[in-house]
């Protein structure tokens, strides 16, 4: 390695492209962790220049920014001198976006200073659209945005370009378009500000002001001679993956699948593949596939989206790769050791890189579908249903049943294993049954699939016999017996997770539909209403006759059945909020006026004048019919 001190000003007053190799991760700093620091850094040289300049003395010490690593690369031809940013792209995308806020700001301002800030975000060349006018060249996921903002002259133009008014506020911008307007903003607050140079100038300045053009030749002053980066550039012997792992132990942490994507195609790239065609073909969509909106970070790339799994808050490709590589290695990986999971078994298996990339690339669409289901077959089913149970350990399983072509594993029997996978964890939820096992069994179950799989045995067979062996409360798949009496008696509302009794009762009432029913689509955000209200002292008195549960009391029975199936409908917000706790028969009126939900059919076929215990467990026993035939489980194997 060569190392070398250079000023912000030198390394880009070069002729020269620092190019990010297209399968780095895209731009990831934010204001509070890095902008704010780096502005802090630059301010403090710029006012230290100021009155350096004011006092004709030599500025105050230089200020280091980090390190930058290059891998220089070989240009033929009348091409521009580039090297590959092996670290730093992060550091140089966050220059580069602040020298064209400062050139953006001074050209505005007609000041001098504009012009030699220009050569350190353009190089010459003729045509203006051509990728080599930029001094940096991002990573291709950032290409279009941060084109954008660089070349758009002032900061309106670029809330323009993103569809934002002035204040920035109608819409969530992208992070490099939101960096470069938090740059534009405080370099102004410095320029236009009464403040001269801040204490240390105070005696120095006190009687002459500071001018805004004295401000902006202090910024310029600072980056030529006390802001500097250390850059080191590689030299053949030098193993760049080594190196880029090293140096990414520090700073903004790298996802896991940042190390997956650049050791995958640094080995292509060292067993000459081509990495474009290869990053093109693979590895694009989970960079460039997008959503209609932004969340709060301004991500609107779907793999880049944050999921909460169960105990898992990751981004949705982090996400992926571990249930991915839990269908390779048929172990029970860490997600916080994941990268390292993952070089382990990518060393040992052999695997060719295309071959990897087609196969994640494949299985990806797959696991898409577990995360936004969008079809009516019997996988996306049970895909809407486990967003609400929020168990993801089946997930491996579901992508290995999901890539085996119908001719391996028939349709109709891969909705048998479905079905068997449903019942197994709607059981359980409904019983109340602990979830801590759910890694290891799920995980034996996937082992035993792909031995099936790979011994031409019949799968859904296998998986039910798996899921029917086990007689112990931890893994069990519970009775009919067993799921009645928790039906009647377990409640299953709970005001922090109303989508988990919504999911089953809206499964019944798709059920309950015929095809003599209308097909109604039902809208997203249907509420859960106790028929009883849990407001119930004013209309609801307590009935006398009904069994207790030994030493339970008439109204610690009364809130025990209050969240249990039988008590809950669905309904929509509004009708909810107006019919709330009112009598029973004008709540029942209204329901059946307003409602075509087939589950509130019985509703429409007599007028009720009171609702209590006993009715809750009649309905409870009618809704359980339909709840077996949803969720059955076999007294054996196919």
């Amino acid at each position: 390695m060569q190392p070398s001190t250079l000023t912000i000003h030198e390394i880009f007053e070069k002729e020269r492209r620092y190019l990010v190799p297209l399968f780095q991760r895209s731009y990831v700093w934010t204001r509070e962790d890095q902008w704010e620091p780096l502005w802090e850094d630059i301010e403090r040289q710029a006012r230290s220049c100021l009155v350096a300049v004011k006092e004709e003395t030599q500025p105050a010490t230089s200020h280091f920014l980090g390190a930058i690593v290059l891998n220089v690369a070989r240009v033929f031809g009348r091409g521009l001198a580039r090297s590959e940013v092996i670290d730093g792209q992060q550091r140089l995308t966050t220059l580069q976006i602040f020298l064209a806020a400062l050139r953006d700001f001074a050209e505005a301002a007609d000041d001098f200073v504009a012009d030699d800030v220009r050569r350190l975000t353009f190089n010459p060349v003729r045509d203006r659209k051509s990728e080599e006018l930029l001094k940096v060249w991002p990573t291709n996921a950032d290409r279009d945005v941060f084109r954008a903002v660089m070349t758009a002259g002032a900061p309106e133009k670029v809330l323009a370009a993103f569809g934002a008014g002035l204040d920035g506020t109608n819409v969530a911008l992208p992070k490099i378009a939101e960096a470069y307007c938090y740059f534009h903003d405080v370099i102004s607050d410095f320029v236009e500000s009464g403040e001269n140079g801040g204490e240390a100038a105070d005696e120095a300045v006190s009687k002459d002001a500071a001018t805004r053009a004295d401000k902006l030749y202090a910024i310029v002053h600072a980056l030529k001679t006390t802001l500097q980066v250390v850059v080191i550039e590689l030299e053949e012997r030098d193993d760049p993956q080594v190196i880029f792992e090293t140096l990414n132990a520090r700073g903004q942490p790298l996802l896991p699948s940042d190390l997956v994507r650049n050791t995958v195609f640094l080995d292509a790239s060292g067993r000459g593949k081509n990495i474009d065609s290869l990053y093109i073909n693979y590895w694009h969509h989970f960079d460039e596939m997008r959503v209609n909106e932004r969340d709060s970070r301004g991500e609107d790339r779907f793999w880049h989206l944050v999921e909460r799994q169960g105990r898992l808050t990751r981004p949705r490709i982090d996400l992926f790769i571990f249930h991915d590589l839990t269908v390779r290695t048929e172990r029970d990986l860490n997600i916080g050791r994941l990268f390292r999971e993952f070089r382990d078994w990518y060393s040992r298996s052999g695997i060719s890189t295309e071959d990897y990339l087609a196969s994640l690339k494949s299985r990806s669409d797959h696991f898409a579908n577990l995360l936004v289901p969008l079809g009516r077959d019997r996988v996306s089913t049970f895909a809407r249903r486990l967003r609400s149970l929020d168990t993801s350990t089946v997930y491996p399983i579901l992508l290995l049943l999901m890539e085996l072509s119908p001719r391996r594993l028939a349709p109709e029997a891969r909705d048998r294993i479905i079905v068997d996978l449903e019942s197994y964890l709607v059981r359980r939820f409904v019983c109340q049954l602990t979830t801590k096992n759910y890694n290891r069994f799920f995980l034996s179950l996937l082992r035993r699939l792909k031995r099936a799989n790979e011994e031409g045995d019949d799968m859904a067979e296998v998986a039910r016999s798996e899921l029917l062996k086990p007689t112990e409360q931890t893994v069990v798949w519970p009775s009919d017996s067993a799921f009645r009496a928790a039906w009647l008696n377990n409640p299953i509302y709970v005001r922090s997770r109303a989508d988990r009794s919504a999911m089953v009762l809206q499964a019944l009432n798709d059920e309950l539909r015929t095809s003599k029913s209308e097909s109604i689509v039902l809208p997203e955000q249907l509420t859960v209403e106790h028929l009883l209200p849990r407001e119930w002292e004013t209309h609801y008195p307590l009935p006398h006759g009904l069994p207790l549960n030994q030493e339970e009391t008439e109204e610690q029975r009364r809130w025990r059945l209050l969240n249990t199936v039988g008590n809950l409908t669905l309904i929509t917000g509004p009708l909810n909020a107006s019919i709330s706790n009112g009598p029973f028969k004008e709540k029942a009126r209204e329901i059946a006026k307003l409602s075509d939900l087939r589950i509130n059919a019985t509703f429409r076929e007599h007028e009720r004048a009171q609702w209590d215990e006993h009715d809750i467990l009649q309905r409870g026993e009618d809704l359980l019919e339909t709840a077996k035939t949803i969720w059955p489980r076999p007294s054996s194997v196919l």
